[in-house]
């Protein structure tokens, strides 16, 4: 299963009064937020205290709150563990909730990354790795987090552990975020199955020490349930009765038939006042609650005074200025090119790791939560993600994706950017527009250097060539370092899917020969969807030079040289400084064209300095270039 948007349900409660409920849209159209489809509605209750019933108003009228569940990878678990995390998405949909399901084997880092930030509920079921335990040391790069897919390919049985350092670095969950870790290892205290039931001591250490990340990110408080159902808490959440974190987590919810109560049915109470202070997170309070017989196996951490009241409302900290959000942009990938100058920056998500992503970059004022609300020309909304962003200039990225993991249409999308700060001031919107196109991938030159100057046969032409990923009609050419176009290859050629190329010869359209350079091959496509173009350097010299020209005097560096040709013995290194005898560099050989010098510029005047390589190629040819340097 990939990352799903439930639907908004539409919650039973509904406002008396329709003129209210218009004048609040009103005043919602004017601040820039909207009520979605589904938001849910309550009505004032006489029965509740004046401030329940604003909390629920309030919480009624403004956006959805939004629950993200990840499933991580559990071998032969992985069916139970999405079973209960569809129980716990259920329950938060019936409640108005938006929620958004990652699930292996799509669980991956950076799309928990993009969904997790301002997520006012955040769900996590799968293998915990946590401390202490029997695997040291302790560190928090892999330890106290979220274990997930490596890749998209991983499957259902490799994790890779996202410790508390990278959770509390890359994540910022919304004022008053719930985190729920469930059906864990080691999070509610207890170590793995089969293991010893620790010490209380060790149990409190490992509760603690799982929140730590979460907490930092933002979250208000944290439960870690072993064995009890996470809808449970989500419903506990929407209670008609006022109840703090601390009283939702000493709720029971069922019992046994013999009437005693286990860890599946909530709250146990065999010993009710394992309360302490926390030692990671200064401020936050622990509560444990362990089984006579399993162990511990439920614990919650954070504040736990703070109510269901409060988190259905907003946060009032005084804070009534909304961020500024400016400077938006697309940043146009270097070697994949729009249509023309006046076009909308392009990228090319179909695998070739060339330009597969967009970063989007902005200015905002403050702080804020920046949501990424892709939408395509109809305004249908296709991927939205959000992430938190400090003050100045920040980015995001799009990797062509949909809410569902599926890759999208080729088109042209709109990217609606808002920011939201810590205290649910809304700014205003900016907006940008893009375009996804596809058709050509995989532009390649081979060989990238090739020498068809000295009329051999050792290395005449360089192949260029590109995959199609549909039909499409196909333009080439060889420019020249100022950009002048010296051969065409296709001209609005129409081509079928698949691969495509042709072989350069290094001469121009005229059938002259061109002069040694670096040339780009540039290979344009147009398809209904659009036009754009990829780019490669292709390099028409008997040598590639690859060092620092800008040298010191006594600063070694390594030189490398790569030959077109494959040569016979070793090439001939000389080095001309100002007011110096012309001194030789001796290269090591790794094969017939690669070849390594160490040097190191000798002392004297500033100013000009040549390279000359000269070889002999195995057919007898002897080729010659000359470079320049700078001696600073």
């Amino acid at each position: 299963m990939s990352v799903t948007t439930i639907g908004r349900q539409r919650a039973t409660h509904r406002l008396s009064n329709l003129a209210a409920v218009a004048a609040v849209i009103a005043i919602l159209a004017l601040t820039s937020v909207s009520t979605p489809v589904g938001a849910a509605t309550a009505s004032r209750d006489p029965g509740r205290s004046a401030a329940t019933n604003d909390a629920r108003r309030i919480a009624a009228v403004a956006a959805p709150k939004k629950a993200v569940i990840v499933v991580g990878p559990v071998g032969g678990s992985t069916t139970k563990y999405i079973e209960k995390a569809n129980a716990i998405a259920a329950a938060a949909a019936s409640h108005g909730m938006e929620v958004v399901k990652i699930y292996t084997p799509n669980a991956i880092w950076s799309r928990v990354v993009a969904e997790a930030n301002g997520a006012d509920l955040f769900v996590y079921l799968g293998h915990g790795n946590g401390w202490p335990s029997a695997m040291p040391p302790f560190q928090e790069d892999t330890k106290d987090g979220l274990g997930l897919n490596p890749s998209l390919t991983s499957g259902n049985t490799t994790t890779k552990y996202y410790g508390a350092n990278f959770v509390r670095e890359h994540i910022r969950f919304a004022p008053n975020a719930v985190v729920l870790l469930n059906k864990l290892c080691y999070a509610e205290g207890n170590a793995e199955p089969g293991m010893a039931i620790p010490t209380t001591d060790i149990a409190r250490q490992r509760v603690d020490n799982f929140a730590a990340g979460f907490l930092a990110s933002g979250a208000r408080v944290v439960f870690a349930l072993g064995w009890q159902p996470g809808e449970d808490l989500v419903n506990s959440l929407y209670d008609e009765t006022p109840k703090t974190m601390d009283d939702i987590f000493m709720t029971r919810f069922g019992s046994n038939r013999d009437g005693s109560y286990k860890p599946y049915f909530g709250w146990i109470g065999w010993k009710p006042n394992l309360y302490f202070d926390s030692e990671r997170t200064p401020g936050a309070r622990n509560h444990l609650d362990p089984d006579a017989n399993e162990g511990f196996l439920r614990g919650v951490t954070g504040d736990l005074a703070f109510t269901n009241s409060q988190w259905l409302g907003t946060v009032d900290s005084g804070d009534t200025e909304p961020p500024v959000l400016t400077d938006l942009s697309a940043a146009q990938a270097a070697n994949t090119i729009p249509a023309n100058d006046s076009a909308v920056p392009v990228f090319t998500p179909n695998g070739d790791r060339l330009s597969d992503t967009i970063t989007f970059k902005h200015t905002v004022s403050e702080a804020a939560f920046i949501t990424v609300d892709v939408r395509k020309q109809d305004g249908a909304s296709v991927r939205k993600s959000t992430s938190w962003s400090k003050a100045g200039t920040g980015r995001s990225t799009w990797d062509g994706r949909n809410n569902s993991g599926t890759l999208v249409k080729d088109g042209r999308y709109d990217v609606v950017v808002t920011p939201k700060d810590a205290a649910g001031n809304v700014g205003e919107s900016l907006t940008t527009s893009i375009k996804l196109l596809t058709a050509i991938k995989a532009p390649t030159a081979a060989p990238i250097l090739f020498d068809p100057t000295d009329a051999d046969l050792l290395a005449p032409t360089t192949t260029l060539g590109v995959t199609l990923t549909n039909e499409a009609s196909i333009t080439w050419r060889v420019t020249n370092a100022g950009g002048d176009v010296v051969r065409r290859g296709m001209v609005d050629q129409a081509l079928p899917a698949g691969p495509a190329s042709w072989d350069w010869d290094g001469l121009d359209d005229g059938g002259a020969a061109v002069e040694r350079g670096t040339y780009t091959s540039i290979v344009t496509a147009t398809t209904d969807e659009g036009t754009y173009s990829h780019r490669t350097a292709v390099r028409l010299m008997p040598f590639n030079l690859k060092a620092d020209l800008t040298v010191t005097p006594g600063q070694s560096q390594k030189v490398t040289i790569i030959t077109a040709e494959p040569v016979d013995g070793w090439p001939r290194i000389e080095v001309k400084q100002p007011s110096l005898a012309v001194y030789r560099l001796y290269p090591t050989r790794y094969s017939t064209t690669r070849f390594t010098a160490s040097w190191k510029a000798k002392s004297g005047a500033a100013g000009p300095i040549t390279i000359t390589i000269t070889s002999t190629d195995k057919d007898g040819g002897v080729q010659v270039q000359t470079y320049k340097a700078t001696l600073q």
